[in-house]
């Protein structure tokens, strides 16, 4: 729907599925369209509730998250837990005004053998007490996702830990678990591969000693493939411990924590196969990441957003002074990266330093030839002195036989313009591109749309090149350019 009001500027199109949806997908659409109509009429509605009833458990939850976003104001409390708390798996968020405590404790009365449940961002809307007296008879849990649910502790940690011991993945961000609890819901949890502990509050070196006294002696977690402690005030101490005791990580996240020094991963020995790192906001040094990253030869995904802007430094973002990252440094991680074979995704968001003392052959551009032509994903916006030119390496010659890879493009709030259109136009496969605040206007555009087939999302947020009342039409405004 691009007429909804917004000041977001995001001009959307269809573009053809490499598939034909199934029949089951195409009248599950159909039904949550016209979900409104149906329901108000009575005569109707008699008909067709028993075949809601009777719709088989494995489509259920697709029927229910196509109403979630067609109509969710509409969807009470009664009618979910009549027609849509069955099937694999139950999702309930705060976009669901009908959702409450005995929605909540009604779960396992309709669904006992769930194996996936979804309540998220429900705030302080659900009680302690409720989540523990429902997950306390859901014996077959897989996947738990709390985010969001700030009421979450203490007895609903316990409940967990009494019952639901086959647990695979489980988020706890934005709850108020405390380290303790989480120890020994890991210990009580043997086949956890995914643990989520994002922004919760209090939790600081001092209180994650009592995880690591929770942990028997020499245990390791050699199942746990994903840990996120973002936004924590978390240090060098706690996080290099809990990455020690996982020897098979995967995925870490530890952007906007207090991390300086992560001993864990710079010894070749020992360090973890990673295929995601995310160190946004954290203040490593050039000298660490120089010996880390080349150990990192499984390495997928990496973000390196606005280094040195710490979770507790009162800096602005825009702040250079604050910021680490600077043109040496990119040169040295660019030649660290080049040795990473499956690098696809890479974010160096906010770095407003890089570029700012440079006249040519900047960092920037020399990153942008030898890396990020070979990502998929390229995340670049905030970085202020980031010009056109600098986007030269994406052209295709002699050095460079293969065109971009590039999928997902990221330029928000940088320096370029019209003049980046010619580069970014070698981009064939662009899916998704950001250039919110820029300069760019039509004629560096259209360019790009004229050869992007796939190019579906356009931000053109605050585009002041871009009449207002284009930015979120530009695709028809470009359809009729060529008319």
């Amino acid at each position: 729907m691009t007429d909804v009001p917004s000041s977001s500027a995001y001009s959307l199109r269809n573009v053809p599925q490499a598939t034909i949806p199934s029949l089951a997908t195409l009248c599950a659409r159909k039904f949550a369209s016209h979900f409104i109509e149906l329901r108000s009429n009575e005569r109707l509605w008699e008909r067709l509730s028993p075949q809601l009833k009777a719709l088989p458990d494995a489509l259920v939850p697709k029927v229910f998250s196509m109403l979630r976003l067609s109509c969710p104001t509409y969807l009470k409390h009664e009618f979910i837990v009549t027609y849509m708390l069955r099937g694999p798996s139950v999702s309930l968020t705060d976009a669901l005004p009908g959702v409450n405590n005995r929605t909540i404790q009604d779960i396992p009365r309709i669904n006992p053998a769930l194996h996936e449940l979804h309540l998220t961002d429900l705030g302080s809307k659900i009680t302690d007490a409720t989540f523990a007296s429902t997950l306390r008879q859901l014996k077959n849990l897989r996947v738990l996702n709390l985010r969001g649910c700030s009421k979450v502790s203490t007895k609903a940690i316990s409940a967990l830990i009494i019952s639901c011991t086959a647990l695979k993945t489980v988020n706890l961000n934005y709850t108020t678990v405390n380290p303790a609890s989480v120890a020994q819901l890991i210990m009580a949890c043997p086949d956890l591969e995914v643990l989520k502990l994002a922004g919760i509050p209090n939790w600081t070196d001092a209180t994650f000693a009592n995880f690591l006294h929770g942990m028997l002696p020499g245990h390791q977690l050699v199942k746990l493939r994903t840990i996120k402690i973002r936004q924590t005030l978390l240090g060098d101490g706690s996080i290099n411990a809990l990455v020690n005791l996982c020897p098979n990580l995967n995925n870490l996240d530890a952007s906007f924590t207090l991390l300086k020094r992560p001993t864990s991963l710079i010894n070749q020995l020992s360090v973890p196969p990673l295929n995601k790192l995310s160190l946004t906001s954290t203040s490593i040094s050039s000298h660490d990441l120089g010996v880390i990253l080349p150990n990192l030869q499984s390495l997928r995904t990496l973000s390196l957003g606005a280094l040195g802007i710490s979770h507790g430094s009162q800096a602005s973002i825009n702040n250079t002074s604050a910021m680490t990252m600077d043109d040496n440094m990119l040169t040295m991680i660019t030649s660290a990266l080049m040795h990473l074979p499956y690098l696809e995704d890479v974010s160096l968001v906010g770095n407003s330093k890089l570029g700012i003392t440079a006249k040519k052959d900047t960092a920037l551009a020399d990153f942008i030839s030898r890396i990020g032509r070979k990502c998929k994903r390229l995340n670049l916006a905030g970085i202020p002195s980031l010009h056109s030119a600098d986007l030269a390496g994406l052209l295709t010659n002699t050095g460079c036989q293969e065109e971009p890879s590039l999928e997902v493009f990221n330029l928000n709030n940088t320096g370029v313009d019209d003049e980046a259109g010619i580069y970014i136009s070698s981009c064939i496969h662009l899916r998704s591109l950001y250039v919110a605040g820029t300069r760019f206007t039509r004629s560096g555009l259209f360019p790009i749309l004229d050869v992007c087939p796939s190019l579906k999302n356009l931000d053109l947020t605050s585009c002041r090149g871009i009449n207002v009342v284009d930015r979120r039409r530009f695709f028809e405004i470009w359809q009729e350019h060529l008319r």
